[in-house]
């Protein structure tokens, strides 16, 4: 029994270690106001086990197979677990898992390969808990380089959740770490022979990692190029859109220069007869309709100028009252236009995202602030949702055909050397953005 104790800790560790791994995986996909609540489960049922642990090694007869089994199978509940508290990307849960299975299995083979050198000699209770121990050991030195690598583990949604084929690609990985089951479960303890051909399970993690990896960065080009695509044919959409308002506006006000001359004569007769209050009526509809042909400048500068005209009236017209305060040079070449993309993008995912919320709760908030060379942006809204973040903190969307604008906006950043910050508190979401005019405008793409 006083063995078993020190064995059920360490296995309970060394479970609750790949937990880590899977949280460093999807960190940026699990609400923050169940994180506590989600950790604080995975140590009950920790706990839990330790108390089964210390009954199933409680029989030295069966404590080999009872470790074996543990470390086999005692992972199950956990995944359980982590399927109830990040319900969605079940494929790509899969997958990481499966790369954990590749992993893990490493890090006790270089262990084992350590008792058997040092304590091949000792009482097998303390060869198992001497495995284990080294296993932890051998966890936390790696842990700068295997919390690196499970951040990004989680494949895309293109080659997962997009394909017909997606899970038999998350399946992969823990197929093929399911080979080694036979040979770790076989009733003797471990032997240098049956060790070495555990080795392979690294090189199939690393090409699997590399796969990913590099799916990834292809992925990133083509969005970038589909993002190129987007963004042009936006710009010409949003210019479309303010020629149609400067358009609609010269036509009123040429009805109403028509109609002037005819109503200035029935000002004069009205003030010549005395006829103050019909008068003054006259002139408050003069100013009606003279507001009605009026374009409002937000911006001296045209290109943002004609930006925040498109979406103000979109969101005016879905219901979302705006407030707007902007001050920015009247020319700045090159940067007024990569600007206006980045604005336009952030502008109608808050107005999309907005559109989806109580009529009560809407609100667009529109900030954008220059002194000297420093600029300031930031565009604020109401969204009751957890925002789920990638790995370089930006909203993401699940929603097929959405996603590409943000990566339009992380290009512009990445341009002019500038850096975001993304906050959500109480239903309020703010994306800020401060980035340093050039002393001569930067060529950058327009994506």
């Amino acid at each position: 029994m006083r063995a078993a104790i020190p064995l059920a800790l360490c296995v309970v560790l060394a479970h609750l270690a790949g937990r880590y791994l899977w949280f460093e995986s999807f960190r940026r996909f699990l609400p923050e106001r169940s994180r506590n609540r989600m950790i604080l489960s995975f140590f009950i049922l920790g706990a839990l086990n330790v108390a089964f642990y210390l009954w199933i090694f409680s029989y030295p007869a069966y404590m080999i197979m009872a470790y074996k089994g543990s470390m086999v199978l005692g992972w199950i509940p956990y995944v359980l677990l982590s399927f109830y508290w990040l319900p969605r990307l079940i494929a790509q849960q899969i997958f990481v898992f499966g790369m954990q299975g590749l992993w893990i299995p490493l890090l006790h083979t270089i262990s084992m390969f350590t008792v058997i050198h040092f304590f091949g000699g000792g009482k097998t209770p303390e060869k198992l808990y001497m495995e284990l121990s080294f296993y932890l050991i051998y966890f936390m030195v790696s842990l700068p380089l295997s919390a690196h690598m499970f951040r990004h583990m989680v494949p895309s949604r293109q080659l997962i959740s997009d394909k017909a084929y997606g899970y038999y690609i998350a399946l992969l990985p823990i197929l093929i770490a399911s080979i080694q089951i036979p040979i770790s479960m076989d009733e003797g303890l471990w032997t240098m022979d049956k060790l070495l051909s555990r080795l392979i399970s690294f090189t199939i993690f690393w090409a699997f990692y590399r796969y990913v990896a590099l799916q990834a960065r292809d992925l990133e080009t083509e969005v970038l190029l589909k993002s190129t695509n987007e963004v042009q044919q936006k710009a010409i959409r949003f210019f479309q859109s303010n020629m149609l308002l400067i358009q609609a506006s010269t036509k009123q006000f040429s009805i109403l220069r028509h109609d002037m001359r005819h109503q200035i004569n029935i000002l004069y007769g009205l003030i010549s007869s005395g006829k103050s209050e019909e008068a003054l009526h006259l002139l408050r509809s003069f100013d009606e309709h003279l507001e009605k042909t009026a374009i409002h400048p937000f911006c001296l500068n045209p290109f943002v100028n004609a930006v925040l005209s498109v979406y103000i009236v979109k969101a005016k017209d879905a219901g979302i009252p705006v407030t707007c305060r902007v001050n920015f040079p009247e020319e700045v070449p090159k940067v007024q236009e990569h600007l206006s993309f980045a604005l336009a993008n952030l502008l109608e995912n808050a107005i999309r995202v907005s559109e989806t919320q109580d009529k009560d709760k809407r609100f667009l908030h529109i900030n954008l602030q220059t002194r000297g060379r420093q600029v300031f942006l930031s565009v604020e809204n109401y969204y009751a949702e957890p925002v789920s973040l990638n790995e370089d903190g930006y909203p993401v969307t699940h929603r097929q055909g959405h996603g590409i604008g943000m990566t339009s906006v992380h290009h512009f950043i990445m341009s002019y050397k500038g850096f975001k910050n993304f906050t959500q508190k109480d239903g309020v979401v703010r994306f800020e953005i401060y980035f340093t005019l050039p002393d001569t405008p930067l060529d950058t793409p327009s994506a």
